[in-house]
Order: structure tokens, then C-alpha cells, then sequence
């Protein structure tokens, strides 16, 4: 019989905020900034996105809709009630503080109206601000000295995200010291396209852990060194598949992983965009995947064991 996932106590380290705002929210905040969007608006991907670029294309929309400190707080706020009605009890909320500056806020302001609405929130929601791969290193220094000013005030990591097919994550390694010397954990985004050396290029920008990596598990010496050095592995079933990571849900690689001594974690990635729950993605590493209740226990512990506030 399957477990009632919903009931478990469970952390989550991989939750996009602009992939994760209610429909309704959206359409709201939409009509209150007499934003000039078709409608209904794109907030779901299909299950047929053809890459993790189509699949990006949907965060666009809720993008367009986060542009001002009240609808940041509001998201975020909101996101921690979603999550905590489904059972998680420890939140890693990411999201890009550069893609929020299209209204005049500042990156500070962008950064204080998320913590705001995470801190409101019913359960313990910290935030990873992101750096994006095409955005100029500059810019993505000045996110992780900035986000550094929040380290100990709800800002706990920083990481790199965006298109693994047209923008190297190497060239960002300047964003990568400044993020580390402000004291800030560090991940990245690598793996969900791509070869395996998307995953090795990752590992050597000294990440504790890597969002996705699927494609690295194609590669049996990167995931030996996943295993030597105890990076974790923070993957996302529903939104791998439909970024084309995997062709077939049965393809994921996470029971392979686990199995080989690999730490591993199961997100959301985004709730809205890739329209699932932390329970569903539980539901299918059972159901789908073949993983054991024990094996899942175990997984929700790395999550806990692995969290970057700590």
C-alpha cells in the first residue's frame, strides 16, 4: 500500500518562486497592474515542452506579474501556505533577484519583500537568490554581494540558473567567490540539459549541491565523484521530464542514484509551471519509480541533513 506522503513531515531545497505562483494570484496581480498579457495567462508547461528552453518559456508570465515589492511579498507568502499544507516543514525558496527590477526596485528591495512574505509564512522558509547564465558576470556578482548582506537574515544560498544550452556556467565562477566570501552556501543549476560535463563544470565551481544533475548520472566517474565527495543531488521528477532531461518518467535516474550511494533530494522545482506537489513527486518516486518507503524516509532525511540552514 502506498504511503501517505501528504502526512510526512518533509523538507524541500529545490522551489522556484516565479514557478510557483497560484493561478489566481496571477491572473489578480495581472488585472491590478493593467499588465498588457494575453490571457489567460502561460503559467503551466505541457508535458511536451521539447527542452528546458520551451520549458523556461513558462515562467515568463509570472515573471511579468512579480514586479513590485506587495506582489513579491505576496507570492512568497503564499507559496510558504501552499507548501505547508502539503506537509513541508523546512522551505528553500530560489529565485532571481535581477529579473525583478523591471518596476524601479532595487536588488535589496527585491530581496527584503521575498523574506518578508517567507517569514510570514507557516512554516521555516529560507531563500536562495540566483544568478542567471546569460546575464553578465557583473551583474551576477552585484546579486551574490547583495544577497551576502542578507546572509543570517533569511538568505542562505546562492545559485546559478537559466539556459545549460546556450550559456556556460564556467564564465560565472567571479559570482561564485563573491557568493562564498559573503559567507553564502552554494549550488547551481547544471544537468537538466546538456552533457554529463554540465555536472562536472558545476562541481568545479565548488557547490555543496547540484540542482538536477541528471544528465551527469549518464557518466559513470561523475557520479563516482558525487559519491566520493557527498554532493547532493537536489532532483525534480515531473519538471526533468519536461524538460526533456528524461524522456519517460520510468527513465529517471533517481532510484539508480540512490542505490549507488549517491545523496539525493526530491523538489518540485515549480509547483505551478510544472504543475505538481512535493507529495506527487513523493507519489511517483514510489509509484513510478519503484522506490521503497525506506528509501524515501531516507531521502527526506538527506533533505533535512543537507539544508543550507544550518
Amino acid at each position: 500500500m502506498t504511503p501517505d506522503y501528504a502526512t510526512w513531515r518533509k523538507a524541500e531545497l529545490h522551489c522556484h518562486l516565479d514557478g510557483a505562483v497560484r493561478p489566481d494570484t496571477a491572473e489578480r496581480l495581472a488585472s491590478e497592474q493593467a499588465l498588457d498579457l494575453p490571457r489567460p495567462l502561460r503559467l503551466v508547461a505541457p508535458d511536451d515542452c521539447p527542452s528546458q528552453a520551451a520549458f523556461l518559456a513558462y515562467f515568463d508570465d509570472p515573471l511579468a506579474v512579480m514586479q513590485t515589492a506587495g506582489a513579491l511579498e505576496r507570492v512568497a507568502y503564499e507559496l510558504g501556505v501552499d507548501k505547508a499544507a502539503d506537509g513541508v516543514d523546512y522551505l528553500e525558496v530560489r529565485w532571481a533577484p535581477g529579473l525583478h527590477l523591471r518596476g524601479g526596485l532595487t536588488l535589496g528591495e527585491v530581496i527584503e519583500a521575498v523574506l518578508r512574505g517567507l517569514a510570514a509564512a507557516p512554516l521555516r522558509a529560507v531563500a536562495i537568490a540566483c544568478a542567471m547564465r546569460h546575464h553578465p558576470v557583473e551583474d551576477n556578482v552585484a546579486v551574490a554581494r547583495e544577497a551576502g548582506r542578507f546572509a543570517g537574515r533569511g538568505v542562505v544560498g546562492f545559485d546559478l540558473a537559466g539556459d545549460e544550452a546556450a550559456w556556460p556556467a564556467g564564465p560565472q565562477r567571479p559570482a561564485f567567490e563573491a557568493a562564498r566570501a559573503a559567507g553564502l552556501h552554494l549550488t547551481c543549476h547544471a544537468g537538466e540539459s546538456g552533457p554529463p560535463a554540465n555536472v562536472e563544470e558545476a562541481l568545479r565551481l565548488g557547490v555543496e549541491r547540484v540542482a538536477h544533475g541528471v544528465t551527469g548520472a549518464r557518466d559513470p566517474a561523475i557520479v563516482a565523484r558525487l559519491r566520493a565527495e557527498g554532493v547532493v543531488l537536489d532532483l525534480c521528477p515531473t519538471a526533468n521530464l519536461k524538460c526533456r532531461a528524461i524522456e519517460r518518467l520510468e527513465d529517471h535516474p533517481l532510484p539508480r542514484l540512490v542505490r549507488g550511494g549517491v545523496r539525493c533530494t526530491i523538489s518540485t522545482d515549480s509547483p505551478t509551471v510544472a504543475a505538481t506537489t512535493l507529495t506527487e513527486e513523493y507519489r511517483i518516486a514510489h509509484d513510478v519509480l519503484g522506490m521503497t518507503p525506506d528509501e524515501l524516509r531516507a531521502i527526506n532525511e538527506v533533505a533535512h541533513d543537507a539544508r543550507f540552514d544550518r
